[in-house]
C-alpha cells in the first residue's frame, strides 16, 4: 500500500558528492548523482545493457558510465554515449533507463517515483522553520513498516515506558507518577495533530505549562515540537523501502546556534534505538502470528486515525473522507 503521488527522501544533500550513490524508495532501486551543475538525478539503478548497477559506475561530466562497459547515461535516463560502438554507428533507439523527478531542499535529495515525470507535482511542501535551527542529521534503517513508525511517533503514552532515561516525560513520571491529561486530534489538509496537555476547550492548562505538538504530513512526515518551555525539534521521515521495512531519515535540532546548518552523524541516538527495537518487535510478532489481534483503548485514538488517513490517501479518498470526519477530537489518557 505504497502512496506514489508524493515526494520521498532519497537521501541526506550531504551524503551525495561525486560518486553516485544507491538508494532504495518504495519498491524502487535508484542511483542518484549530481549531474550538470551539480543538480541532482536519479535513475533506475540498472544498466540497460546487461542490468548492471549503475550506482557501481561512475559520475563523468555530469553522466553516469556504467561500471561493467562504460554505457554512459545523462540525467534524464538517455543513453548518450556507448564506448564499444564503432564509428559512425548510431546508439540503438530506446537505449535507456527511466528518470525519476528530483529536487533538493532543506538538507535532502528527493525523488518522486508517482508516474513518467511529466505530472510531477510542486516540490515537496518545506520543514517549517528549518533555516531557524542548527541540526543534527542521520538516516537509519527499520525492520518494520513505515506505518509502524509514524504511528509510534503519535503516540503520546509510550515514552514513559520506551524511553527510560533519555525521555522528559520518563523523568516526569518518575518524579510524580503518571496523571490524567487531556490531549487534542485535529485533522489537517495534509494529515493531522496531536497536541497535550489542554483543557477541555483546547487551551493550556496554565500560563506556564508547556505543551507539545505531535504533526503527521502525508506521505511520510512526522514531528515533535515544543510549544512553551525549551525549544525542541524532531523531524522525521519513514520512507517506505518495502512493505515490512523503511528508512528513517532523521533531524533534531541543536540547543547550540555555532557550527553548520546540518551536520550528518552517523551514529543512532539512543532515544532512536530504543524505538528501533519495539518496533522491529512488533513487526515480528504481526509476521509471525497470523491471528494476532490488536486490542485498543481511548490513548489509541490518534493511532487508528493515522492508519485511516493513510489507507484512504491510498485510494486517492483522503480529501473526500476528511469531510467526514470531526475537526477537533479530545481524548483523556494517563501520561
Amino acid at each position: 500500500m505504497f502512496l506514489r503521488q508524493y515526494w520521498y527522501v532519497a537521501c541526506a544533500s550531504s551524503q551525495l558528492g561525486a560518486a553516485p550513490r544507491a538508494v532504495r524508495v518504495l519498491d524502487r532501486d535508484l542511483v542518484v548523482f549530481r549531474g550538470d551543475g551539480r543538480r541532482p538525478r536519479a535513475l533506475a539503478d540498472r544498466c540497460c545493457h546487461r542490468g548492471v548497477k549503475l550506482s557501481l559506475g561512475r559520475v563523468t561530466g555530469g553522466e553516469i558510465a556504467c561500471g561493467y562497459h562504460g554505457w554512459r547515461f545523462g540525467g534524464g535516463g538517455g543513453c548518450v554515449h556507448i564506448p564499444s560502438l564503432a564509428r559512425g554507428r548510431r546508439i540503438p533507439e530506446r537505449c535507456g533507463v527511466p528518470a525519476f523527478p528530483c529536487v533538493e531542499q532543506d538538507g535532502y535529495v528527493w525523488a518522486w517515483l508517482g508516474g513518467d515525470g511529466e505530472g510531477a507535482p510542486p516540490p515537496p511542501p518545506a520543514i517549517e522553520g528549518f533555516s531557524a535551527h542548527r541540526w543534527d542529521q542521520g538516516s537509519v534503517e527499520l525492520g518494520c513498516a513505515a506505518l509502524r513508525g509514524l504511528e509510534n511517533n503519535l503516540d503520546w503514552c509510550h515514552p514513559v515506558f520506551a524511553h527510560r532515561w533519555t525521555h522528559g516525560q520518563f523523568y516526569i513520571a518518575l518524579v510524580r507518577g503518571l496523571r490524567e491529561q487531556l490531549l487534542e486530534m485535529r485533522t489537517t489538509p495534509d494529515g493531522m495533530t496531536l497536541r497535550g496537555p489542554v483543557r477541555e476547550d483546547g487551551g493550556a492548562p496554565g500560563r506556564r505549562a508547556a505543551q507539545t505538538l505531535l504533526s503527521f504530513k502525508l506521505p511520510d512526515r512526522v514531528e515533535v515540537r515544543s510549544l512553551g518551555g525549551p525549544s525542541r525539534r524532531i523531524v522525521l521521515h519513514f520512507v517506505p523501502t518495502a512493505p515490512e521495512r523503511c528508512r528513517m531519515e532523521w533531524l533534531i535540532a541543536r540547543a547550540t546556534p555555532f557550527g553548520p546548518r546540518v551536520r550528518f552523524r552517523r551514529e543512532e541516538p539512543a532515544i532512536l534505538r530504543q524505538d528501533r527495537i519495539l518496533l522491529e518487535s512488533a513487526e515480528r510478532a504481526a509476521a509471525d502470528q497470523g491471528a494476532f489481534r490488536e486490542h485498543h483503548v481511548e490513548a489509541d485514538a490518534p493511532t487508528l486515525l493515522l492508519r485511516r488517513i493513510v489507507a484512504w490517501a491510498a485510494r486517492g479518498e483522503w480529501e473526500q473522507r476528511r469531510a467526514s470526519l470531526p475537526e477537533r477530537r479530545v481524548i483523556r489518557v494517563m501520561s
